[in-house]
């Protein structure tokens, strides 16, 4: 088991244990275990190859290789060919199935129809899939010997959860299972059916789930090696506890904790996480000093987790004891309890931590965390941070972050830490104005030329700061704005630009987010610079409706050549009807599906 993270890693997209990586030799990933998988890459050679000449051709159909299907970026004429020429008669042959693209499911030819017949289908990832697809699909699973990888992310809200996990304990080969089911506000327990038990080793649960419902699923994987959970809470009803249960081979626990008091999360431990050697606990907006106080830990680990080797702990609390220096102006902050993890206790373990102050919202705000190393996949600069203490830590390169958030990129100008492996990253608030001074300040903490996904939130961007970063990071192939600025810019205008050419030639963005508001215009620039975009999700205005559709799915427009996915966001009821006739009207596409979920507007084609 790989305990630290080796620079320029590939990084498991399911594992959430804290930022355990293997070599690049390994083929499994060494937080979760769950194997890494060529996802997709079958289809990129069937399309170079397949009406290549007839000997690639039997090459590819006569082979016995595995076969991984990725569904998620294909478009709808592209699926229908590789559905008829490669999935339907190598049903026997395919070992990995991911789909994403909601509108698939509801296609009558989609695989999972006829997923009871891929006899040696080992893993299956089924996001953006609604409830309906759900409660028909997961009884067909039961017939698959072979599946030991499952991951699912609901569209809609799960009001129910007891069927899908009655359902899912019941899959006779199962090892690893992520599930993120969106948030129901029922309160209805899970109520399982007792003397069923799963074979599942590796469990991640991304969606909120009270204490009584973690209990009552835990009490029926045995086998459970490994555990995340994102959002852990009190539960609405009393707390009905099942039968004693063990979990001897849990060793590897990671919580994310929202109400849930220190005493009900000490509780658990004592109970069933006793045997945890690796735990890693996060808890956000507290307010009370129990999970700041080391005491309180030594005595837990001392007397109920024996076996503990790491313990990774980052908390958020709100401090109301920062007063003013009258000689000064300095801000004075008060010891607080988590001065107590310098201890004896905490340096023999090699347990180091530090803690940040700084102004949110006109709060005082403390973030405590444990570093020395930093084992975690996300991370923060904060704004106005104005004091800091390192309790016993020397890190400076913190390699487990794949997702660094920075507030504002003046904070990068004198910050102490590096980010070697980060590949995504979101900037917030208020950005340099002078344009050229945003890379070269990102620089100092990032390697800009290792990012794959660039999520940018400050409101708006100009056009001009978009493209300065775009040059600097080649290899982005998502990118989400929460709005884009064109002062002083228009269409015309900016395809003599240098700069703004050169990006567009160069870029490999395939998925492009505008939250905000988007014109006609800010579409054609949109579309102009990022020329190989296949997935576009806007806003558009509802007076702009029938010139963006148009103008995307125009058949000569050479820089929506490669886009076959369109998701308008906040839209109205009528724009299915809407847009539904203006396409048959005028004939723009001829192979189409349109769905509408919630108020967002979903076009495949």
């Amino acid at each position: 088991m790989v305990e630290k993270v080796s620079q320029g890693v590939d990084s498991c997209k399911c594992c959430e244990f804290g930022g355990y990586w293997p070599s690049l030799e390994s083929d499994q990933c060494g937080g979760c275990g769950h194997p890494y998988s060529s996802h997709g890459y079958f289809h990129h050679v069937y399309q170079a190859f397949y009406s290549l000449n007839t000997r690639f051709y039997y090459l590819i159909v006569n082979s016995t290789v595995p076969i991984d299907v990725n569904l998620s970026s294909i478009s709808k004429s592209t699926f229908q060919r590789y559905n008829k020429d490669v999935i339907l008669p190598n049903k026997h042959r395919i070992h990995s199935l991911h789909l994403s693209n909601l509108c698939l499911y509801d296609d009558i030819s989609s695989p999972i129809h006829i997923l009871s017949q891929f006899l040696r289908l080992k893993t299956l990832s089924l996001n953006n899939i609604e409830s309906k697809h759900l409660e028909y699909l997961l009884p067909t699973l039961v017939s698959l010997s072979c599946l030991s990888s499952l991951s699912i992310t609901s569209n809609d809200i799960i009001r129910n959860k007891t069927p899908i996990y009655s359902q899912i304990v019941r899959l006779p080969a199962l090892k690893y299972c992520s599930l993120s089911l969106k948030k129901s506000n029922s309160g209805d327990p899970l109520l399982l059916t007792a003397n069923e038990y799963s074979p599942i080793e590796h469990l991640i649960i991304k969606h909120d789930i009270t204490t009584n419902e973690l209990y009552s699923l835990l009490s029926h994987v045995p086998q459970l090696r490994r555990l995340y959970v994102s959002d852990i809470c009190n539960s609405w009803w009393k707390d009905i506890k099942t039968s004693v249960f063990v979990l001897p081979y849990l060793t590897h626990i990671s919580l994310n904790l929202s109400s849930i008091y220190f005493n009900a999360l000490a509780e658990m431990m004592i109970d069933i996480f006793n045997q945890v050697q690796v735990l890693h606990i996060s808890k956000r907006f507290i307010y009370n000093e129990m999970y700041g106080n080391a005491n309180k830990w030594e005595q837990l680990i001392l007397s109920h987790m024996p076996n503990l080797r790491i313990f990774d702990i980052q908390y958020d609390n709100f401090s109301y004891n920062i007063t003013t220096d009258n000689h000064n102006g300095n801000q004075v902050i008060s010891n607080t309890t988590s001065d107590n993890f310098t201890s004896s206790f905490w340096i023999k373990r090699q347990s180091f931590f530090t803690q940040q102050y700084f102004q949110e919202q006109n709060r005082n705000r403390t973030i405590f965390y444990s570093t020395d190393p930093y084992r975690r996949k996300h991370y923060t600069l904060y704004n106005n941070i104005y004091q800091s203490t390192c309790l016993n830590s020397k890190e400076t390169h913190l390699k487990s972050v794949q997702n660094l958030k920075i507030q504002n990129d003046k904070e990068t100008i004198n910050c102490k830490y590096y980010f070697p492996n980060a590949t995504t990253l979101t900037l917030q608030n208020k950005l340099s104005r002078t344009y050229n001074l945003i890379s070269v300040n990102l620089s100092r903490v990032i390697p800009l030329k290792q990012l794959t996904k660039l999520v940018i939130e400050s409101n708006p961007i100009s056009l001009t700061k978009l493209i300065e970063l775009l040059r600097c990071t080649p290899h982005i192939h998502t990118l989400v704005l929460k709005s884009m600025s064109l002062y002083g810019l228009n269409y015309n205008s900016i395809q003599q630009n240098q700069s703004f050419l050169l990006v567009s030639n160069t870029n490999t963005i395939t998925h492009v987010t505008c939250n905000g508001e988007c014109t006609l215009e800010k579409l054609q620039i949109l579309v102009a610079l990022f020329p190989r975009i296949q997935h576009l999700t806007i806003k558009p205005h509802t007076k702009n409706l029938g010139s963006c559709i148009r103008f995307l799915v125009e058949k000569t427009n050479r820089n929506t050549t490669h886009l076959c996915s369109l998701c308008l966001l906040t839209t109205a009821k009528n724009w299915l009807t809407r847009l539904n006739t203006l396409i048959a009207s005028e004939t723009l596409l001829d192979d189409y599906m349109l769905k509408m979920i919630d108020w967002n507007l979903y076009l495949w084609w």
